[in-house]
């Protein structure tokens, strides 16, 4: 079976089962080649009956599908695959999920990674603007989620661009319409404003 490239995540039900992150790495393990339950115990280091649990839940929402059976010591083992190589939960969802709190701890954990992140670029905060930037940041990432989601849904089916370049297109053609989005260039101007020539320091390499 071949994943299809990306699957828009719209059901809140289904939605919440990307705030546990065990499924989500069976999901990314699973994108790339098919996996029995005896598989991800080794991968994650979980024990096999919370593995066989996570699978049955994304089996019963069809973000998995069974590829194949074996037979191993007498026993029918299962193999699995994503139905997708990447999910995008809804932007839509945001407010509807927002009292379920595994997944608003999930949203929170997204923001301070992102945060978090900009140290990886040489990018410090102060300390008396950390909640400003965190906010900026979510801001940010939630506009190009919307028009990342817009470009995937109005991506012609029948022209196989492949996943690495139909997902690429997908953001360069968002990046463009960004330019025009009002709040996704106020945020970026705001965060210019409070990381300076961090952000424009060249830290790149002379070879």
């Amino acid at each position: 079976m071949k994943p299809q490239p990306i699957i828009v995540i719209k059901d809140p039900e289904i939605a919440k089962l990307f705030s546990d992150q065990t499924r989500r790495k069976i999901l990314r393990y699973t994108a790339h080649r098919e996996m029995s339950a005896s598989d991800l115990v080794k991968e994650l280091g979980k024990n096999y009956s919370s593995i066989v649990y996570h699978l049955k839940q994304l089996e019963d929402a069809e973000l998995i599908v069974k590829t194949r059976t074996e037979v191993v010591q007498n026993k029918l083992q299962p193999y699995y695959r994503a139905k997708a190589w990447s999910f995008h939960v809804s932007y839509y969802l945001n407010e509807t999920l927002n009292e379920d709190e595994d997944y608003r701890a999930w949203q929170d954990s997204l923001t301070q990674r992102l945060f978090d992140g900009l140290k990886a670029y040489g990018i410090t905060v102060p300390k008396s603007d950390e909640e400003t930037v965190k906010e900026l940041l979510r801001t940010m990432y939630l506009r190009e989620l919307i028009e990342f989601e817009g470009r995937v849904e109005l991506r012609d089916p029948d022209i196989d661009l492949g996943f690495y370049i139909g997902r690429s297109l997908a953001k360069l053609v968002s990046q463009i319409r960004l330019l025009r989005d009002e709040e996704h260039r106020t945020a970026a101007e705001k965060l210019s404003l409070i990381l300076g020539e961090q952000v424009y320091h060249d830290t790149s390499l002379s070879l």
